[in-house]
Parts: structure tokens; C-alpha cells; sequence
């Protein structure tokens, strides 16, 4: 049966080499830092070699028409010629040697030229961004790093199973399910009985499921007609439900033969009762997967590391899967309806199902006792809370 910018905003890239002085750069910048490139002066101005390097000369004799004239003799005043002259020729010196004094001075490369550091690459006052952001007061260690809050701790799987928040749902409402006119005498006529109980839990399941904080899903319903193979076992002779792919699967094979044995009206009301609780419970682990009791339960049961613990966990999940069937099919009883012969063998199936007639001498579903009691428990409650098998003592769940 069954990712954050680091505070203070975007770094600026780091050096990537010595400057360049003078000329066109030798390699782009990967970002560029300046608005234009820095203007480079010369600090001093041209030479300047306009005009002659010596004054205009003055010609000291004309040659009038008819060639030179032989002057009259006169007395000489050769000096009052010759000292403007070396005046003149001393004068124009002077003027000569500040010319290329200057003009040395610019031709020298000894002379001091503007240098930069390694480290400092020249700036434009105008254009350039300052490196460091200004100081505001502000304490100037790094601020910390904001840390996301630890996720909420998680339900261990004891939790899931005896504090769900399930049990806290109620009493289950009845939805008027009416049953089924279809009786076993096909693989067909039984899938349309089933799909009537089942259509039932669809509609009466989902208010407590959300209600407990879960979300609700149909489950599949496969009708077989001989032993199929299933992602949890292998060729399975009885009905059970898989939550490995959220299927439940009927044994309708063994109920269309169970059918001509059945003779009589009150076997009859028999057969039909146990194919009503049968679909019940198979649906009632789909609930327990859905709210995580299912696999919290095979969980501790792999826990004890033994035989004996997943089987006493296994008997918990089966009893309070029956309990929750007695909750659907009492909630429903008025019209589906249990009563008379129907109620009658309703309470003899569930009073006479359990490990004792399990060939395999595997204890994993109940005493015949114990499974009469929780189906009852949930039959005339109607109340989740009721179903709480994992808070039983063990006398409770042998």
C-alpha cells in the first residue's frame, strides 16, 4: 500500500607605465583619464635672426660721372673718419656677440629641461579628476560588508512527521460524493468505480493540504489488469501508490475476480467497500507525500540503520494512512452512503486487514487491531489531529 559593487563606487584603473613627456604618445591609453592632452610651452622664445647681423654700410666715397675725381689737397683729417668708424665697427661687435650669446643659450641642452617622476604623469589642472575621493569627516575605515541573513532552519524530519502543521487543519468537510453504479465486472467498469472515489478526493483533499502550508497536486491513477513494474518496485500484486512519480495504482484485476466469488448482496456491499476504502488509503499517501510526512517518514526509518526501525516507521505511515481514509469516507457518508450493509463491510474489511495475512512475515502495516482502531479513530473524529500516529506509543503501531 502501499553579486555587489564595492562601496565608494568604481576604482580608477591602476598605472600602466611611465608617462609620456613630449610628442605624440607612443601607445593609447585603455581609458582615457584627461580631457585633451597636456600643452607642452617652450619656456623660452625663438632666436631671432631678423635683419642683418651687421648694420647697413654706408658708402664712404661716391664715383661721380667721368670716374674719380683727384681731390684738392687739404690738410688730413683722416682721424676725425677713422674714430667714427672704430666706434661703429665696435658698437656693431657688441651687438654681434649678444646675438649669438642668445642664440647659444637656446642650442644648449645642458640647460635645465622640465622633468616628471616615474610615478607622476603631468596633469591639466582644468580637465584632470581627482584620484582620491575628498574627505568629508567621514571615518576613513572600510565600511563592512553587508551579509546576507542565514536562511531560516529547516523542519527535521521528526518535526515533518509529529508538528506539521497538517494536524492543526481540522475537521474535513464533506464534498457529497456519490458513489459509483459501475460495479467489477471489468478491468473498465472497475476503473470507472475507482475514478468516482478518486475524482471525490480530488475535491475534498485541498482546502487542509494549502491550509497546512503545502501545495496540492492531483495524483495519476494507473487501473492494472496484471503485475506492472513502477519507479518503487517491481512487479506489484496488490494496489499501492509510488511517490516517485505521484501515481496511485489499482490492482483491478484482482477485484473483477474477487467479483463473480462475491455472491450475494452483502458480499457484494463488501467487495464495493473495499474497493471505496482501498482507493481512500492509497490516496491518503499522496497526501502524506504532499506534505512531506511520506519521505520525513522513510527517512528516519533509514536512520535507525535497522530492520526493525523502517519497519516500525513504515507502520506509522500505514495506520495513519488508514486513519485519513476513515476521515474522507465518513466525511462523505451521508451520501456516498455508508450505511447498512456498506457500513457493515466497510468495518469488516478494515478490522480484518493487516500483517497477519502477509505471507512474507514482514511487519510493515499493522496489527489487524491496530489498523481497525486508527480507521475508526479517523472515522468518528473527522479530525486531522486525530491521525497523529507518530506521537503513539508503540503499543499503538505494533
Amino acid at each position: 500500500m502501499s553579486n555587489q559593487q564595492p562601496y565608494g563606487g568604481p576604482q580608477q584603473p591602476p598605472y600602466q607605465g611611465p608617462p609620456q613627456q613630449w610628442g605624440t604618445p607612443q601607445y593609447p591609453p585603455q581609458q582615457p583619464q584627461y580631457s585633451q592632452q597636456p600643452q607642452y610651452q617652450q619656456q623660452y622664445p625663438p632666436p631671432q635672426y631678423g635683419g642683418q647681423p651687421y648694420p647697413p654700410q654706408q658708402h664712404a666715397f661716391g664715383w661721380g660721372p667721368g670716374g674719380p675725381q683727384q681731390p684738392p689737397k687739404k690738410k688730413s683729417k683722416a682721424w676725425l673718419i677713422v674714430l667714427p668708424l672704430v666706434l661703429l665697427v665696435g658698437v656693431a661687435g657688441l651687438w654681434i656677440a649678444g646675438v649669438v650669446a642668445k642664440q647659444h643659450r637656446h642650442s644648449n641642452y645642458a640647460d635645465p629641461q622640465p622633468t616628471y617622476s616615474a610615478t607622476t604623469e603631468p596633469t591639466d589642472s582644468a580637465t584632470t579628476e581627482p584620484t582620491e575621493e575628498p574627505t568629508t569627516g567621514q571615518s576613513t575605515q572600510p565600511k563592512p560588508t553587508k551579509t546576507s541573513p542565514p536562511p531560516p532552519r529547516r523542519a527535521t524530519p521528526y518535526e515533518i512527521v509529529s508538528r506539521n502543521k497538517f494536524y492543526r487543519t481540522g475537521l474535513q468537510p464533506g464534498i457529497g460524493c456519490r458513489e459509483s453504479k459501475a460495479r467489477a465486472t471489468s478491468i473498465a467498469n472497475a476503473n470507472k468505480y475507482y475514478l468516482v472515489v478518486k475524482g471525490c478526493s480530488d475535491r475534498g483533499w485541498p482546502r487542509q493540504v494549502r491550509a497546512g502550508g503545502w501545495a496540492f497536486q492531483v495524483p495519476t491513477t494507473i487501473v492494472m489488469s496484471a503485475h506492472v513494474s513502477s519507479p518503487c518496485s517491481g512487479n506489484a500484486p496488490t494496489s499501492f501508490y509510488c511517490g516517485a512519480n505521484r501515481t496511485i495504482y489499482m490492482a483491478g484485476f484482482a477485484d473483477t475476480q474477487r467479483y463473480p466469488q462475491y455472491r450475494g448482496a452483502q458480499n457484494q456491499a463488501l467487495l464495493r467497500a473495499g474497493m471505496a476504502f482501498t482507493v481512500a488509503h492509497e490516496y491518503a499517501h499522496h497526501v502524506q507525500k504532499l506534505t512531506g510526512i511520506l519521505d520525513a517518514s522513510q527517512s528516519l526509518g533509514y536512520e535507525t540503520g535497522t530492520t526493525a526501525g523502517e519497519w516500525e516507521q513504515s507502520r506509522r505511515l500505514e495506520l495513519q494512512a488508514s486513519c485519513l481514509a476513515g476521515i474522507f469516507l465518513a466525511a462523505n457518508k451521508s451520501t456516498y452512503p455508508f450505511t447498512g450493509l456498506m457500513k457493515s463491510g466497510l468495518d469488516y474489511w478494515t478490522n480484518h486487514s493487516g500483517d497477519e495475512n502477509d505471507p512474507t512475515g514482514e511487519r510493515i502495516h499493522g496489527t489487524m487491531r491496530n489498523h481497525g482502531y486508527w480507521f475508526h479513530r479517523g472515522y468518528n473524529t473527522r479530525n486531522i489531529a486525530a491521525c497523529n500516529t507518530f506521537l503513539a506509543p508503540n503499543s499503538q503501531v505494533s
